[in-house]
């Protein structure tokens, strides 16, 4: 259960930010399902970080977060890309797996990518495919433009 949500413009069009009673836990992409929203009013600090990262003012988020039932190495997995991987700089699954500490689990990290309760805050957009080839992302159908253009913000340009 949340404890509040609402709809967000972003410049990659409306979002969908839910927190819980203990931190952010769902931002869901345009072309995501979207959760069922019936509170109204945003959290300013959550939106003005948010408007801030988007606008480019933000490289860093100042926010708790929520994995509830995400437990094991998926989580594991979360919060190592949150902590190891900075603005601007990518690593490839198999190099996240190994900063995660299992370097033949680039599969899991790709499950944990595509099922990433939070994106932004954790930049999954950062985790690329061997290769440096862009590999994929949540959003719909203009998902792979979607994450060009999230790394391009960043400064990174180099993929194919």
């Amino acid at each position: 259960m949340f404890a509040q949500a609402w709809k967000q413009a972003s410049p990659y069009g409306e979002l969908t930010v839910v927190l819980s009673d203990e931190g952010v836990c769902e931002i869901s992409l345009p072309g995501d399902d979207q959760p069922d929203v019936r509170t109204a009013g945003a959290d300013r600090r959550v939106a003005r970080q948010l408007d801030d990262w988007f606008a480019g003012r933000r490289h860093i988020f100042d926010l708790t977060v929520d994995l509830g039932e995400i437990t094991g190495f998926r989580r594991h997995v979360l919060e190592t890309l949150a902590r190891e991987v900075p603005w601007g700089e990518v690593v490839s699954y198999g190099e996240l797996a190994a900063l995660a500490g299992r370097p033949r689990a680039a599969r899991a990290v790709g499950s944990a990518m595509r099922n990433n309760p939070i994106p932004f805050v954790i930049p999954c957009h950062r985790v690329v495919a061997a290769g440096h080839k862009i590999g994929g992302y949540g959003g719909g159908r203009n998902a792979v433009a979607l994450k060009r253009e999230l790394l391009a913000r960043e400064g990174v340009s180099t993929l194919r």
